[in-house]
C-alpha cells in the first residue's frame, strides 16, 4: 500500500525523517516511527498517556489475547496479504495480524507512539480514520476494533472481494465489573451498521478471566468508566481483592462483492 497526501492526494514518498508528494507537501515522521497526516488545527482529545499505559498493562495479562488469535485466524482463512486498521490504538491487535502489508491510522498520538516502538513492521498514522490518506482499492483487509465506523472509507478503500472485519463489545461484556460501578447496569446493545458491503459472518465469542486489585484499576483507567463513574461508586472496585469478568466480542464479517461481469 502506498501512503498519498492527504491535501493533493498524490502519492507520498519518504525522504528521510519526511514523506512528502511530488507538489512539495511534507509530512514528519516521530522518533517512535508513526507518520503525522493529520491537517486539522483541532485539539484532538484521543486517549491520554494514563489511558495507554493502563491499557497495555490490562492487554498484557492476556485477558483479551483470544480475541486477537480469532482475529488473526479470520485473515489467515481469507488469504489477504495487506490489512488497514482503523483505530488502532497501541496496535496490540495490528501487530498479531498475519498480512506482511499493514497501515494503521489513529488520533491518539501517545497510543501511536507506543504502537510504532513496538511494532516497526507496521505503518502507523496520524489520521482521521475518516479520511484515510490511501488511494481507492489499496487493500484487502480493513480491521476496526472498538472504534467508530468509517463506512464510506472502508468501502473505497477495500478491493473487490476484500474483507472488512468489524469487533464491538457483545452484551455480557464486563457486565460483573459494571456491576460493581452501578447500581442499574446495562448489557451492550447491538447495532446495525449503515454500509453497501455484504455481511457474510456474524459471530460472539466470550471468555471468562479473573483480575485482581492492579489488573482491575487498568480496566478502569483505560475505559471511559473513569470519566463517568461517581467517586463513591469507585470505592467499592476499590474494596474488591478480586473479581471474575466476562469478555465478550461480537465479530462481523462483511465483503466487498466483484463487479458484475
Amino acid at each position: 500500500m502506498k501512503l498519498i497526501c492527504p491535501v493533493c492526494r498524490e502519492e507520498l514518498k519518504r525522504e528521510g525523517r519526511a514523506a512528502r508528494c511530488s507538489n512539495g507537501h511534507s509530512y514528519d515522521y516521530a522518533k517512535s516511527g508513526y507518520l503525522n497526516l493529520y491537517l486539522s488545527h483541532k485539539t484532538v482529545h484521543g486517549d491520554d498517556a494514563d489511558m495507554v499505559k493502563a491499557r497495555t498493562a490490562f492487554l498484557n495479562t492476556g485477558a483479551y489475547a483470544f480475541l486477537r488469535s480469532e482475529l488473526r485466524s479470520i485473515f489467515e482463512a481469507h488469504g489477504s496479504t495487506s490489512l488497514v486498521d482503523l483505530g488502532c490504538g497501541e496496535g496490540y491487535y495490528t501487530s498479531y495480524m498475519p498480512q506482511s502489508d499493514r497501515a494503521a491510522f489513529d488520533l491518539a498520538r501517545k497510543a501511536l507512539m507506543h504502537a510504532a516502538k513496538n511494532d516497526p513492521d507496521t505503518q502507523y498514522c496520524v489520521s482521521s480514520i475518516f479520511h484515510v490518506p490511501l488511494a481507492d482499492a489499496c487493500t484487502d483487509s480493513v480491521l476496526t476494533c472498538f472504534a467508530p465506523v468509517a463506512s464510506e472509507e472502508i468501502e473505497r478503500i477495500l478491493k473487490p472481494g476484500g474483507i472488512f472485519v468489524l469487533v464491538t463489545p457483545g452484551p455480557d461484556h464486563l457486565f460483573e465489573f459494571k456491576s460493581v460501578l452501578y447500581d442499574t447496569p446495562y448489557r451492550n446493545p447491538m447495532k446495525d451498521i449503515d454500509t453497501a458491503l455484504t455481511l457474510t459472518d456474524d459471530r460472539m465469542i466470550r471468555e471468562a478471566f479473573t483480575a485482581d486489585k492492579a489488573v482491575l484499576s487498568d480496566l478502569f483507567t483505560m475505559t471511559p468508566y473513569v470519566w463517568h463513574t461517581p467517586q463513591e461508586n469507585k470505592k467499592r472496585l476499590d474494596s474488591l481483592e478480586t473479581l471474575s469478568v466476562t469478555a465478550e466480542f461480537r465479530i462481523r464479517i462483511y465483503r466487498k462483492e466483484t463487479a458484475a461481469a
